[in-house]
Formats: structure tokens, C-alpha cells, sequence
């Protein structure tokens, strides 16, 4: 972590709406972010649930998780998007947030949480195998810039996560 680091996660408010905007374009790119409609349209979704990731005050990184009802009655988690700022990458930043995200998604009653993300090298594929996510399937040209894999965590609904 950052020297003097105080790390912390919580679940966020529509008041957030230009830390996370701002966030993901400082973390993804402007090529590779949603527009602001899109993000809009997600937050106003009663499916979504937002994170920021704060190095005392200061915003460092957001995560937008989703939970849906299966046909089987089971519900399941999404990691739908996770981004920290370059600066506190490899540092646990990521490891706090993506922690935070599993726990609310476990008290809401998920089965399991699906994400997708970068295959190989330069991705996050090893950030999420070192959390647990298995590769449950290959998605050839996901990405404008390459492919993509599907992971996977089944998780105990009376258990947080990895804590």
C-alpha cells in the first residue's frame, strides 16, 4: 500500500455519480469507459450496486457490482466492472475493493459470482485466479483490443468472503 495509506470501501450513492465517472475514465481510458448515459442508466438500475474505494479522502478506485434472479430461483453475482488507479495497483487496493463487493454480494443472497475480463498477460485474469475465480469459459474478440475469459466463484450464503 501507499505509505500513510487508510484505505477504505463503501457502497455508494447516486451523490457519487462524477468520482465514478471521473474514476473509470482515470482507470479504463476514454476509449474503453461508459458514456455517461450508460453509467447513468446502470446506477438508476435497482440491480446495480456502486463501490468507491477512497485512500482516506481521496477517490482511488470503484467497482459496479449486479445481482440477478435465475430461472432456478437462485440468484447470482456479477463483477461487473473493478478499476483502481495505476498508483495503488499490486499494493492490496484491488484485493479491499474486490473484497467488499464479494461480501454485499454473498448478505444479498448470491450462489455464485460470473465476471469477465482481459485473458493473458496485461489483464486481470491472475488478479482474479488469486481470489478464487476459476476460467469457466473463452470469449474470442470480447475486447475491441483482444480476447477475454469468463471466470467463476461459487460462494456459501453463510460465509463472507475470504475473511
Amino acid at each position: 500500500m501507499m505509505p500513510d495509506s487508510k484505505l477504505t470501501a463503501r457502497k455508494t450513492s447516486r451523490k457519487d455519480f462524477d468520482l465514478i465517472h471521473d474514476l473509470e475514465r482515470r482507470t479504463f481510458g476514454v476509449n474503453e469507459c461508459f458514456t455517461r448515459a450508460q453509467l447513468r442508466h446502470l446506477m438508476s438500475s435497482p440491480t446495480a450496486s456502486f463501490f468507491l474505494l477512497c485512500d482516506g479522502d481521496v477517490p482511488v478506485g470503484f467497482g459496479i457490482a449486479l445481482r440477478s434472479r435465475l430461472s432456478n430461483g437462485r440468484y447470482r453475482g456479477r463483477i461487473y466492472s473493478i478499476g483502481v488507479l495505476p498508483e495503488y495497483r499490486s499494493q492490496g487496493a484491488g484485493n479491499l475493493l474486490l473484497y467488499e463487493m464479494e461480501r454485499y454480494l454473498i448478505k444479498s443472497g448470491v450462489s455464485f459470482i460470473v465476471l469477465e475480463t482481459k485473458k493473458g498477460k496485461g489483464g486481470a485474469e491472475l488478479f482474479f485466479a488469486k481470489q478464487g475465480y476459476t476460467v469457466s469459459g473463452f470469449l474470442p474478440h470480447y475486447y475491441p483490443y483482444g480476447d477475454a475469459v469468463k471466470m467463476r466463484k461459487d460462494v456459501k450464503k453463510d460465509k463472507t468472503a475470504r475473511r
